[in-house]
């Protein structure tokens, strides 16, 4: 009876890990397919993980510090494929939207932003219809 018990015990066990393993988000795989899809001319400034803990985190928000007469991009790849499942955002200092991935009931890899006003600005990741809840997103510049 007692190894019936333990063989249940640890079939259970692996289950949850295989569980566990499954749901977690491994962002990075995102941000190196992201650093690809930068334009020519544009260089690397800084990578965001969109790990929305499978559902449970519906929005992923982000500061950043944008200068005046550079032009930035992001790029944004998901689990879903591309930048399906995710929308990014970009708003001023005063919560207004400047931009957003999301366009025509499509979805975006990329926009391109070229900053009027020297600032702090608000990067903000929400989940439409996506079954992964896990991506990422890099951030380029050109002055």
């Amino acid at each position: 009876m007692k190894k019936i018990f333990l063989a249940f015990t640890i079939i259970f066990a692996l289950f949850a890990i295989n569980e566990e393993a499954s749901a977690q988000c491994n962002a990075e795989l995102y941000v190196t397919k992201s650093m690809k899809e930068l334009n020519p001319g544009f260089q690397f400034s800084k990578s965001y993980r969109i790990d929305g803990r499978n559902g449970t985190r519906r929005k992923i928000e982000y500061t950043c510090v944008l200068a005046k007469d550079t032009s930035y991009q992001i790029t944004i790849s998901g689990k879903d494929g591309g930048a399906q499942g995710l929308i990014s955002t970009l708003y001023n200092a005063k919560r207004r939207k400047i931009i957003s991935s999301f366009y025509n009931n499509r979805f975006l890899n990329t926009w391109t932003y070229k900053c009027t006003s020297t600032g702090i600005y608000y990067l903000s990741f929400t989940f439409k219809d996506s079954k992964s809840y896990c991506g990422a997103a890099v951030l380029g510049f050109k002055r």
